[in-house]
């Protein structure tokens, strides 16, 4: 049996309006700290009263980090090529009823045959010399070892693929007061700090995978036209103030009980504006959430701000969020480690980012801070404080994304082994495992961009990123606790004392775009880690990435 999501490390998002549709202009306000794609990109194609949309893209990528684990003489590399194919499509009748679907094939599947006969997943030969077709495959951490319940015994592995992952599948039907959208969607329009929509190639560094998903009924309306004269009115998308109310069914686990749903109710505002002022393409945007499950007696509400604008060469974004409210889902599975009484806990989570871009037609200069809120206590009776990025808002090319991901994917995957042999009815040590997001640090990320000729974009960037509280792994904290209180208990995920600087990283990237529909990436980063990486011996050493990367588009 599936157990609502746990809490422990964030509240998965929030809405914050997916009003843009599949168009050209779907991203025509990106994000400072996002790469605008070529516009025109999914036209509709007109057949008498009825329209036709259709987006393609293959991306391959080439991954070397030496080494993976910084702190051992086993799992010192990890090497694999890997692709995904995306297809989309819509159908619209008048642009007035839309349906429209988004599928990945072989997403993050490894080239070759791979895996072994004895075990799954299993290659199509039985010898390597005498491979002939690949099979589906991917990488994945798993059990290496011999005790599943010790993190160091797992490492990178191969585990099995779906062929084809259908991401969205849903209708729109723009009403006279109106539009209405119902079905699986993004739970975001763009990249947002608590949800991002995996849509297009908007990071900077790295790139995007599935995005946030939520099966919804959205209602978006411009509340103030209904105010004007027919002949005033502005039914933009782009344009004016536009109010979006929206209900999310996370889990349904029992279709015959009610109390295990987790549910959720949105409510969002967004004005824009072409031109006010000095400003230009202004966005202001602000949302409220109220996600609930009885069953947990869980109760969380998120606020969020986020505003955009132009102001002639340079370009700013910021955004902020706060999910706040209670849950004893994370103490009842945790007093199974403890012993700890089951209360309920507080959650307090913060985060922000703010970019300011100076666009020039030859270079760019860009400055970036980020931060997100820790937990540096895992006792029941404390707040649960951590709060965690998009895995789609990267920030950097290794230290989360890869270095911060294998470590807490380890220790998630023996603590949830723990709790499964212990009975615990949910699994939050699930949610120690970072997905290769921002957590728990504030980041200065100052990068530059010089363009020599139409295409080609050279970018540097260095990281600067310290813990926002130190950095402790909470499954083996609770398990080392010898009294009362865990401070001189605690340990962070090396097996470290918690420590207040994640490192030092330098990234760069050279990206060439060939008649706006080829794209090829080659990007490095090296890492110099802090104390917040070191284990007992105090040791921890530079690590190296180099990514390759072809994707093709249209």
């Amino acid at each position: 049996m599936r157990t609502p999501a746990a809490l422990l490390a964030s509240v998965p998002s929030a809405l914050a309006l997916t009003l843009a549709l599949f168009t050209g202009d779907a991203h025509a306000q990106t994000e400072a700290w996002s790469d605008p794609d070529p516009k025109g990109q999914g036209t509709r194609y007109a057949l008498d009263k009825f329209g036709f949309r259709a987006g393609a893209e293959y991306r391959a990528n080439l991954l070397y980090v030496n080494p993976i684990a910084l702190n051992s003489e086993s799992n010192r590399r990890v090497s694999w090529i890997e692709h995904r194919l995306r297809l989309d499509v819509g159908v619209d009748y008048l642009d007035k009823v839309r349906l429209y679907a988004s599928a990945d094939m072989l997403d993050g599947v490894l080239w070759g045959d791979n895996g072994t006969l004895a075990s799954g997943p299993k290659p199509n030969f039985g010898t390597n010399i005498n491979a002939r077709s690949p099979n589906v495959t991917t990488p994945c951490v798993g059990l290496r070892g011999t005790d599943p319940l010790n993190a160091e015994d797992y490492g990178y592995t191969l585990c099995s693929q779906e062929q084809i992952r259908f991401r969205k599948a849903y209708g729109d039907v723009v009403l006279p007061i109106g539009l209405l959208r119902v079905g699986r969607q993004s739970a975001n329009s763009g990249t947002g700090i608590q949800a991002a929509d995996g849509d297009g190639r908007p990071n900077r560094f790295g790139f995007s995978r599935q995005g946030n998903l939520v099966d919804r009924v959205l209602f978006a309306t411009k509340p103030l036209e209904a105010f004007k004269p027919k002949e005033e009115r502005d039914t933009s998308e782009n344009r004016g103030l536009i109010l979006a109310l929206a209900y999310d069914r996370w889990v349904t686990d029992s279709v015959q009980l009610f109390a295990d749903d987790v549910q959720q109710f949105d409510v969002a505002v967004r004005f824009l504006a072409p031109k006010l002022g000095p400003a230009r393409d202004l966005f202001l945007g602000t949302y409220y959430v109220h996600r609930w499950d009885d069953a947990n007696s869980s109760s969380i509400n998120s606020f969020g701000l986020k505003a955009m604008s132009r102001f002639g060469d340079f370009h700013i974004t910021a955004e902020a969020a706060m999910n706040v409210g209670s849950t004893r889902e994370i103490a009842q599975a945790n007093s199974y480690i403890s012993n700890d009484p089951v209360v309920d806990q507080r959650i307090l989570q913060g985060g922000a980012r703010a970019v300011v871009r100076y666009d020039r037609p030859l270079y760019t200069a860009y400055l970036e801070f980020d931060y997100a809120s820790g937990d540096a206590d895992p006792n029941n009776r404390t707040p649960l404080t951590q709060f965690v990025f998009a895995e789609d808002a990267n920030v950097g090319l290794l230290l989360f994304e890869h270095v911060v991901a294998f470590q807490t994917a380890r220790v998630a995957a023996a603590g949830t082994e723990l709790l499964n042999r212990l009975g615990a009815p949910s699994f939050p040590s699930d949610s120690v495992y970072n997905r290769g997001a921002f957590t728990n640090a504030l980041a200065l990320f100052p990068q530059f961009d010089i363009r020599p000729v139409r295409g080609l974009t050279l970018r540097g960037g260095v990281l600067f990123a310290f813990a926002a509280s130190p950095v402790v792994d909470p499954v083996n904290s609770l398990l080392a606790r010898d009294g009362l209180t865990i401070e001189d208990d605690l340990v962070n995920f090396a097996g470290g004392k918690p420590g207040r600087y994640w490192g030092t990283e330098l990234d760069g990237r050279i990206s060439y775009r060939y008649l706006d529909h080829f794209l090829f990436d080659l990007e490095g980063a090296v890492l110099f880690p802090g104390d917040a990486l070191r284990n007992e011996d105090g040791y921890a050493v530079r690590s190296v990435l180099v990514q390759g990367r072809t994707t093709f588009f249209f």
